[in-house]
């Protein structure tokens, strides 16, 4: 790994090491390569399901014969969001459906307050709706479908905000490695990318508890 990356968390760390082991040269990290890790970071995405995630998108390619010249942790991205999703049905199967677990609402709570504060006071739209996801997660059984909507909202104000060159940005790092062919998926990859780092630059929360 570059020098660098010396002074950045274990989790970091670890993730970087298996990445670049898998991918080959180029031996350090784009600036979007560690976007993708704040994001994982931020969104608390246990350490084992990243490599889980990593490790399938690797294989993947392997099984289709294709090279790892030039793929980014973007492109990753994917399979860490599926082994995330299994990860919480497992997790979900081993404690009763309807019931949080201890301390995830408060959790929640506090990130959503922490983001409520650091925003910017010319932004009323996000700002409403963080209060919302406060009002929602002050019952004592939050209505996770209301959570789930308001993330979508915060989602689609995120993304009707990018600029015409962070997409084409976007697109371009999208395209590394896929050899002009556009996968099924293409465009929600560019979104999804999008909107992370916009929520990791504007240090706006998560407020489903799927994310706690």
């Amino acid at each position: 790994m570059d020098t660098e990356d010396k002074g950045q968390s274990g989790y970091y760390q670890t993730i970087a090491r298996e990445f670049l082991a898998r991918r080959g040269a180029p031996f350090f990290l784009s600036p979007r390569d560690q976007s993708a890790i704040a994001s994982w970071e931020s969104r608390r995405v246990p350490l084992q399901v990243v490599l889980e995630g990593i490790g399938r998108a690797f294989d993947g390619l392997k099984t289709r014969g294709r090279g790892t010249k030039g793929i980014s942790l973007a492109y990753c991205d994917r399979q860490v969001d599926a082994a995330l999703a299994q990860h919480l049905d497992r997790s979900a199967g081993r404690r009763k459906a309807a019931e949080p677990r201890p301390g995830k609402k408060d959790r929640a709570r506090r990130e959503v307050e922490k983001g409520l504060r650091g925003l910017a006071p010319d932004d009323p739209e996000i700002a409403r709706l963080l209060e919302a996801a406060l009002t929602v997660l002050a019952a004592p059984k939050p209505d996770e479908a209301a959570l789930e909507r308001i993330d979508a909202e915060v989602e689609e104000l995120l993304w009707g905000r990018a600029t015409g060159p962070e997409k084409s940005a976007a697109e371009a790092e999208a395209r590394k490695g896929l050899r002009g062919r556009r996968p099924e998926g293409f465009e929600a990859m560019v979104r999804r990318q999008i909107v992370k780092e916009s929520r990791v630059g504007r240090k706006i929360p998560h407020v489903s508890l799927y994310y706690y």
